[in-house]
């Protein structure tokens, strides 16, 4: 589907001149990185040294954390006593880096543990009855939940009944009431005073291993150096803001993954084609994460968690590879889906339609990233709604806009709903599908009352205005320092006016992608720049006879054949008449 050129909006981020002139003098950093960092709100020389430098050593106390030494107290009791314990994660990359985490520690420190993943569609989301049945069955006396069990206070009370205590480990949304389990560690439970709310599901896995590992009277640079890739792996799929701990985690995280000993982590980087390349957090949401997330999306789950727990090299290649091939034929199936949502997309009014609903008979793996991708394309809140007709229901799985808070929203919906959870931003629910008229209309009606027009224009915030001539190796060098970049962090957009365009070219195996030469006085020796679009070679013909154009984009470093230059990759551009 051919894409027009419809510029997005470029909102100036504001300055604070005063702020910047101290973080110059105390700092001594580039002016532009000086207004980087404020407008992150690092207004402080101290808490711009933080984000700069952001050591292990500053990571909080673990045991800050919500029922902490409880959970630290009962695995020790389990751990002593050669209790089975079942650890029970979910079939994201959060749920799996996080389940073999935690498996891997407990296994470590002598532990009788099993692991599950739900398969999802055969057993749903989150914990359920039958896998409580099933490990009453098996003498499990402990499950420790990861990435999931915050929501479920009626399973929670069933395991009691059972004989099985719980400790729950989450970052989801609690609801109004917490299940009365042994232990309820989740930095968002609204009595917490863990200084930072946003760990993924592998952040609070890893915080209560080292308070575990602490409780036991063992040293943590050990645990860290074990589990330091997991980590970082979780919380870039699980696309959490990269500040604060989880900046910290997944810098460290990067450096550990780079040198895995983890055969299936090595075999993985290998089948991306990342084996001699530096690791950065592009590298685990395209490569890495899709690759993981395969399994679940199109065959089982535990295809993941075996390479992620596998110590046999021949076993970790074959796994490797079975996940690029699942990989493969997701974005397959994607398109496909794509395609048929756009469809339905297209026939509503989009003047009305503050929040897009589709449905149709598809596979539950695939909607997510189809939701996604409309709300790319869109800028507004999507629910796409993957139906069975053999049930009657349909598994939904909704993404957002910053404007629009989808669980508050989707929590609206009760009524029509069989089950949900999430978070502001992205949300799962199960609803039957006589039932999907109704939500539809709910959901349009509850944007349509929050989000104004201006919300749902799509807005490139832009750092600085300047000159290309301005750009240059040490700016760079500062601003590679504010990595690793992300949700919350963004790498920073710069703009620049009426930059002369001296080719325009398309390249690409399917020349699907645009790369412009543009004019830039002192650049590169030549004066010149490459500046690259990807997937917009539709475009070439439109540009070949403009001649200058404002740009957005993001200047980076392109190590091509041993040679370093400067690039700009485009974001947007706008003929400067427009």
């Amino acid at each position: 589907m051919r894409r027009p050129l419809t510029p997005k909006r470029w909102s100036l981020l504001p300055e604070d001149i005063q702020a910047e002139a101290r973080l110059q003098i105390e700092l001594g950093v580039h002016p532009i990185t000086a207004r980087l960092l404020v407008q992150r709100g690092l207004t402080t020389p101290e808490a711009a040294d933080r984000f700069l430098n952001p050591t292990l050593d500053r990571l909080y106390d673990p045991m800050l954390l919500p029922d902490a030494e409880a959970a630290c107290a009962r695995l020790k009791i389990a751990l002593a006593n050669k209790e089975k314990i079942l650890v029970h994660g979910d079939y994201d990359g959060d749920g799996l880096t996080s389940s073999a985490l935690w498996t891997r520690l407990l296994r470590s420190l002598g532990g009788n543990v099993d692991v599950f993943v739900p398969h999802r569609k055969r057993d749903g989301y989150d914990m359920r009855i039958p896998i409580i049945e099933q490990a009453k069955q098996e003498g499990v006396t402990l499950i420790v939940t990861t990435d999931c069990g915050i929501q479920r206070v009626d399973e929670v009370e069933h395991a009691r009944e059972a004989g099985i205590d719980v400790i729950i480990t989450d970052h989801h949304t609690p609801g109004a009431i917490l299940p009365k389990a042994v232990a309820v560690v989740n930095p968002q439970r609204k009595d917490s005073q863990y200084p930072f709310r946003h760990l993924a599901g592998v952040g609070v896995a890893f915080k209560m291993g080292e308070a575990l590992t602490r409780y036991l009277g063992h040293g943590v640079n050990g645990f860290r150096r074990a589990y330091l890739d997991l980590a970082a792996i979780g919380t870039v799929t699980d696309v959490m803001p990269l500040l604060d701990e989880n900046r910290i985690l997944v810098k460290h995280g990067l450096e550990h993954l780079q040198e895995t000993k983890k055969p299936g982590l090595r075999a993985l980087i290998d089948v991306c084609g990342y084996a001699d390349k530096k690791l950065d957090t592009r590298s685990i949401g395209f490569g890495i994460g899709p690759r993981l997330n395969s399994a679940s999306r199109i065959d089982e789950t535990k295809i993941a968690l075996d390479l992620l727990m596998t110590k046999d090299e021949d076993e970790a290649v074959s796994l490797a590879r079975r996940l690029n091939e699942l990989n493969q034929q997701r974005r397959d199936e994607q398109d496909k889906v794509f395609e048929e949502a756009m469809e339905q997309v297209v026939r509503q009014d989009m003047t009305e339609a503050k929040c897009l609903v589709v449905s149709g008979n598809w596979r539950g793996g695939i909607i997510g990233i189809v939701a996604s991708k409309i709300v790319d394309r869109f800028h507004r809140p999507c629910v796409v709604i993957g139906t069975d007709d053999t049930t009657g229901l349909g598994r939904g799985s909704a993404r957002s806009i910053t404007a629009f808070n989808m669980f508050d929203a989707v929590n609206a919906c009760t009524a029509l709903l069989e089950e949900y959870g999430g978070h502001a931003h992205a949300a799962g629910m199960s609803i039957r599908t006589e039932n999907i008229v109704d939500f539809a209309a709910q959901m349009n009606h509850l944007a349509g009352v929050a989000l104004s027009d201006e919300d749902i224009l799509p807005t490139l915030e832009v750092a600085v205005e300047l000159s290309p001539a301005e750009i240059s190796s040490d700016l760079l060098n500062q601003v590679a320092a504010m990595e690793p970049f992300g949700n919350g962090n963004p790498e920073p957009l710069f703009v620049s006016r009426s930059v002369p365009v001296m080719e325009v070219m398309r390249m690409g195996n399917e020349k699907q992608h645009l790369r412009l030469t543009l004019r830039a006085d002192g650049l590169n020796g030549r004066d010149s720049v490459q500046s690259p679009w990807f997937f917009r070679g539709e475009l070439a013909e439109m540009l070949e006879t403009v001649p200058s154009l404002d740009i957005c984009y993001k200047p980076q470093f392109n190590d091509w054949n041993g040679r370093r230059s400067i690039q700009f990759l485009l974001e947007d551009i706008k003929p400067p008449e427009w």
